[in-house]
């Protein structure tokens, strides 16, 4: 079926001799009316008693609602994303009002989910964990870069703030596991008290919910520092589960810490590495350990003085659990072979493995819903720190039969098919959308999930990367984690899969047909370049492209282009840590080898070159490396803030400053021209010789025009849309320019002209494609 769903938009009445740009909007939300685009889902967490489920998205500015009986979406814009790191604590339901509190980047949600409306309250640190009191509304959040409590009173926008602890910690993207807060904040609704546990000393405070006073404290028997995770709280018994986590990853003890007397009961744990996905039984008085790196569950038992038990699983890398207390079942779910284990509680034994789901259940949440028997989860959440796609997967335990609830379609990347005459616009999820110049499109579902880039190939087909993170690491091979290069076929749409062991971002095909991508490494390795020779041949590790250069940082190689002037592949990646320089390497292709390495500024963000020289953005320096091509000197000239898109027009090298909001020629002279809109530009493009620029304020989208001969912007298009947040100045949620470790979405504008001269730009955030001509 076709569909057509356009808009069309005229900004100026054309006049004699002036060409004036007709946009064509695609919204390919329309499909089923939501309006407010929901991508990269973290967390999940189920209001049992609406029967729905609440889930944060990271990758746009928006909280999913969905109701479970009917498997209908409602999409809450927010103020900004969701923390790209932080764990379940992050989130919590009002179960009085159905109210869902969420912690942000250096932001607090406030959402009432029956009004659609959600409050944004901003905060100089950063917090991790949230509680709300339900009798009052009033809401208190906790976190190691703070040592004082925050308070927010019920319909306030104000944070304040209650005296606590005397130290404070960064909070940092850890390359690694991501730890759980070691602060924590917890509401007994029946004592009317906020729970609030400090780590480093450590020891149990309880506050007033009506009033934030600070009401006693007193030590714990509990080893200090490490990571604490939280396994649940008994309202009813008054009862808060902990399990203690070393900084060396050893996980030493579990206990119930009794509120009201202080009998606390501590399990010793037989120190295994990295337990994750801990979760609380209140119906059999038992916390359960799955482990990272060990194929067990530990059960620490509270009744009767408490003891341990062990469960062995088929595997490691059991990083999520949930609990059917009716029917005595724990589902643990494995990332390294993509199953959901199920395990008898009362026998403590497997009962089966369900596999082939894919699942990379990294960010340790998920969700049972005794509604319905269904177990939910976020399938694109990943290792370490990243999300992918805009969908929440429901299992059934019963039949071991999976379905998709689509929250959003966010297009990721999009190509010219000029045999078709058409462009191919891909999700983020597992559809492309075949669009035409008038807007209607047919939408087609992939074979496999997680597009991120294309490419054409020698043919004239489609090269189409895909897959989440990295199916495999140095000596692990993630079983379910399918990467690939997939060949579409421009005339019958047929598909030819190649499967490759870590997801491609960047490709580049040079004049022979030979296609090369950008793959992360896992941990330290030899850094290196995958390589297809033709589009028949199957992935050889051994053909790879060995680039000398050791690297450890993740997702660090973020440019590749192949100039077939030259016959050269130019590889940026940016350094191994925040202050570290970027690298530019030269490569013959022929040779296969480096044959020039230059250093740049940091964080390189794009590139271009001429006949005559290459450029490179550098984000954090304020500056854009030149490096000649006849001899490899390097000049370095100064920007505005924050460059962050280069492009070629007219005879010209731009470059666009983020923060900054101007573009700025580059020559003899540099010169300056501010954006006629305040905003954050994200992306310049090529056009007629002229330079199309998006720009984005929280609650709009513009698009200009840039004269190169009159040096002069023109405003040709405008819509609104509740954005939320925009930059890409911060480090540890997406979009972020500084590292990024699972995600691998480097721009959320992306544009290509067709073979009838029109400009087609996607907008990733709103779900938008708009198609650009001159009348």
């Amino acid at each position: 079926m076709r569909i057509v769903l356009i808009t069309l938009v005229v900004l100026a009445v054309a006049l004699p001799c002036t060409a004036e740009p007709v946009v064509t909007t695609v919204d390919f939300l329309d499909a089923d009316g939501s309006g407010i685009n929901a991508a990269g889902p973290v967390l999940v967490e189920l209001d049992a008693v609406r029967n729905r489920l609440v889930v944060a998205n990271t990758l746009t500015s928006s909280l999913s609602v969905i109701d479970c009986g009917t498997g209908a979406v409602t999409n809450i814009p927010l103020g900004g994303r969701a923390f790209q790191h932080l764990k379940a604590e992050a989130m919590t339901i009002n179960r009085a009002t159905g109210g869902v509190c969420l912690i942000g980047d250096h932001r607090i949600f406030i959402v009432d989910v029956d009004a659609g409306m959600a409050r944004t309250i901003r905060t100089d640190v950063q917090f991790e964990s949230i509680a709300v009191d339900e009798e009052t509304g009033n809401v208190f959040v906790a976190g190691r870069e703070s040592k004082a409590l925050g308070f927010i009173k019920a319909g306030s926008n104000k944070l304040r703030t209650k005296d606590w602890l005397e130290t404070r910690e960064d909070l940092i993207n850890l390359n690694a596991t991501p730890p759980p807060p070691l602060r924590k904040v917890i509401a007994d609704n029946a004592l009317g008290r906020i729970i609030a546990i400090d780590g480093t000393q450590p020891a149990l405070y309880l506050f007033d919910a009506a009033n934030g006073k600070l009401l006693g404290e007193r030590p714990l028997p509990l080893e200090a520092g490490g990571r604490w995770h939280l396994a649940g709280y008994n309202e009813q018994i008054h009862s808060l589960y902990i399990v203690v986590e070393l900084d060396t990853r050893h996980v030493v003890q579990a206990a119930r810490i009794d509120i009201n007397g202080g009998k606390d009961v501590v399990v010793d744990l037989p120190r295994y590495r990295e337990g994750v996905g801990i979760v609380y039984n209140p119906a059999r008085e038992e916390v359960y350990i799955p482990y990272d790196n060990h194929a067990s569950v530990h059960v620490a038992s509270f009744g009767g003085g408490g003891s341990l038990a062990e469960i062995p699983v088929p595997a490691y890398g059991n990083d999520v659990a949930a609990v059917d207390e009716a029917n005595n079942i724990l589902y643990v779910g494995s990332w390294a072979f993509g199953e959901v284990d199920v395990i008898d509680l009362k026998s403590r034994s497997l009962v089966k493995r369900m596999t082939g789901l894919g699942i990379i259940p990294h960010m340790f949440t998920s969700a049972f819903n005794p509604n319905n028997g269904l177990l939910y989860f976020p399938k694109g959440a990943s290792a370490v720190n990243g999300t992918f796609g805009a969908a929440i997967t429901a299992l059934d335990p019963a039949t071991g039969e999976t379905s998709k609830i689509y929250t959003g379609w966010a297009p990721v990347d999009l190509i010219d098919v000029p045999s078709r005459g058409s462009v191919f616009v891909f999700n983020s999820e597992d559809q492309f959308a075949e669009v035409l110049p008038d807007g209607s499109y047919d939408l087609h579902h992939l074979p496999y999930d997680y597009p991120v880039s294309a490419a054409h190939n020698a043919d004239g087909d489609v090269y189409l990367s895909y897959g989440p993170h990295q199916s495999y690491w140095p000596n692990v091979y993630i079983w379910d984690a399918k990467n690939g290069v997939l060949t579409i076929d421009a005339g019958d749409l047929g598909y030819y899969d190649r499967r490759i062991p870590r997801q491609a971002h960047r490709m580049a095909l040079d004049d022979n047909g030979v296609l090369y991508f950008t793959q992360n490494n896992w941990g330290k390795e030899e850094q290196f370049v995958g390589t297809l020779s033709d589009p028949v041949r199957v992935f050889e590790a051994g053909q790879r492209l060995h680039l000398v250069d050791e690297v450890q940082r993740e997702t660090t190689q973020r440019i590749l282009e192949y100039d077939a002037g030259a016959n050269r592949l130019y590889l940026v990646r940016i350094g191994e840590h925040d202050d570290s320089l970027s690298v530019l390497q030269v490569i013959d292709p022929v040779e296969k080898k480096v044959v020039q390495r230059i250093e740049l500024g940091l964080t390189a963000t794009d590139l271009v070159y001429d006949d005559n020289a290459i450029y490179v953005s550098n984000f954090d320096s304020d500056n854009v490396s030149v490096i000649t091509k006849r001899d490899f000197t390097t000049a370095t000239i100064e920007t505005g803030e924050h460059p962050l898109r280069l492009c070629r027009a007219g005879g010209d090298v731009y470059v666009l400053n983020h923060t900054g909001n101007t573009l700025q020629s580059i020559g003899p002279e540099l010169k300056t021209h501010k954006l006629p809109k305040k905003g954050l530009p994200d992306n310049a493009f090529q056009w007629n010789d002229n330079i199309v620029v998006t720009s984005r304020t929280p609650d709009r989208l513009y698009v200009f025009r840039f004269d190169t001969e009159k040096r002069k912007f023109k405003t040709i298009h405008e819509a609104k849309y509740p954005y939320g947040d925009i930059g890409y100045d911060t480090r540890n949620v997406s979009f972020y320019v500084r590292g990024q470790y699972g995600d691998a979405v480097f721009e959320t504008t992306r544009a290509t002209t067709d073979a009838g001269g029109r400009l087609y730009i996607t907008d990733f955030l709103a779900g938008k494609l708009y198609i650009i001509e001159s009348e």
